[in-house]
């Protein structure tokens, strides 16, 4: 099977939205900010990130902000989704890419980490605070 990424640009056209209008920068890397997308395949905002990074030669970090604040998580949510990210973070490994996994307020973590950022990609959680989240990135990063 044929990763996304080596499709180009054209397989992501109707699915990249701009948050903000900024440009690209020069950055030690490539932020991919994983919220509602906590996988490795058939991700097409990681895959996105990927072309992009290779395209700006420059690595693929991946983002993922656990916190204790959202929205009626319980303990059985969080154990899911725990266990998940341990699954997908030695996913990314196998193909160069490094993983970093915050505890704290994601939009938080994603504008500190987008300083050294040449681009800032993420998924599309739907959620409202994920829509929340996102447009704080979107006006806190530059």
């Amino acid at each position: 099977m044929r990763e996304l990424s080596e499709l180009g640009n054209d397989a992501f056209k109707d699915r990249v939205h701009p948050l903000n209008r900024n440009e690209i920068k020069p950055g030690r890397y490539v932020l991919y900010w994983m919220q509602a997308s906590q996988r490795t395949e058939y991700n097409h905002a990681l895959e996105y990130a990927l072309i992009e990074s290779k395209k700006l030669r420059k690595p693929l970090l991946v983002f993922f902000g656990v916190t204790e604040n959202f929205p009626e998580g319980n303990e059985r949510h969080y154990r899911f989704m725990l266990e998940g990210l341990r699954e997908v973070k030695s996913s990314p490994r196998r193909r160069g890419i490094e993983m970093t996994i915050w505890h704290g307020s994601p939009e938080l973590g994603a504008v500190e980490l987008s300083k050294d950022a040449s681009l800032v990609v993420t998924d599309e959680g739907s959620l409202r605070i994920q829509r929340s989240w996102r447009s704080y990135v979107a006006e806190h990063t530059g």
